[in-house]
């Protein structure tokens, strides 16, 4: 597998160098660059071919949105996964950057544990653990430690009603975006069909349902390595590009962080 390679584009060096050192200390193996400016990015996104885009909003010149429209038009980084990082989260502001194709959107200040999650999440399947965190899975598998795994496990980000034609399931949100959502189905509540159309209600912890999101299924796995697993994971990609119904979700997704 060639290695994965990442750019950090934002005019600000206390933010190039932070940024650069959380992706550094977390994935090793994957080569980081970092530009000054859009233009300057985009200069090295004709020179070489990333992986992951970590982009901030404004800068002079060519800003992160101008270099998320141009990547958009170029073949090599048409899907290629662009997050845009930056203090501006006004409804304008995030709507034009979904509009122009972005993937995702995390607001400064963040965690580090925040950005390592979304450089799993778009890396997927090739993100590689370390020598480190490998000889401790194995110990704790050795031992027999399953309940300390269990504890390790992430909390459900909420609660979510998943419609489709079969009826309506009941599911708890692993993951969400702008984009889609991954929630969990009781096996006996019902399997979704892939590709089959959906809503998801998501539910605020106050019980007021948040915008009725449309989608499509776009993934099923088993939460268990056997043919018996109880619980399904589903990965839902949204198709609404309603401005009142992404203002709604912006605001939740931003209250998970809090």
């Amino acid at each position: 597998m060639s290695q994965i390679k990442v750019l950090i584009v934002d005019d600000a060096r206390f933010i190039r160098d932070h940024v650069s050192r959380i992706v550094k200390e977390h994935f090793p193996e994957y080569q980081i660059d970092s530009a000054d400016d859009g233009e300057a990015g985009r200069k090295q996104m004709n020179n070489e071919n990333y992986d992951l885009i970590l982009c901030d909003w404004e800068m002079p010149g060519m800003s992160g949105l101008d270099l998320l429209q141009w990547a958009r038009q170029q073949a090599n980084y048409v899907d290629i996964p662009f997050i845009m990082i930056t203090s501006r989260g006004e409804r304008d502001y995030v709507l034009k950057a979904i509009q122009a194709g972005v993937n995702d959107y995390m607001g400064k200040p963040f965690e580090d544990k925040q950005l390592v999650e979304k450089v799993k999440k778009y890396i997927g399947k090739r993100f590689t653990t370390s020598a480190e965190s490998r000889r401790k899975a194995a110990q704790m598998l050795a031992a027999g430690k399953t309940a300390a795994i269990a504890k390790t496990a992430k909390k459900p980000k909420g609660l979510a009603q998943l419609r489709v034609a079969s009826g309506v399931l009941r599911c708890a949100i692993k993951e969400v975006t702008l984009q889609s959502v991954q929630v969990v189905v009781k096996r006996e509540d019902g399997i979704p069909l892939l590709l089959e159309q959906s809503v998801v209600d998501i539910e605020q912890v106050n019980g007021n349902s948040v915008a009725q999101m449309n989608g499509f299924i776009s993934g099923l796995q088993a939460n268990e390595k056997s043919t018996q697993a109880n619980f399904i994971s589903v990965d839902i990609q949204f198709v609404d590009n309603d401005p009142e119904k992404l203002e709604v979700l912006t605001h939740y997704i931003a209250s998970l962080t809090k």
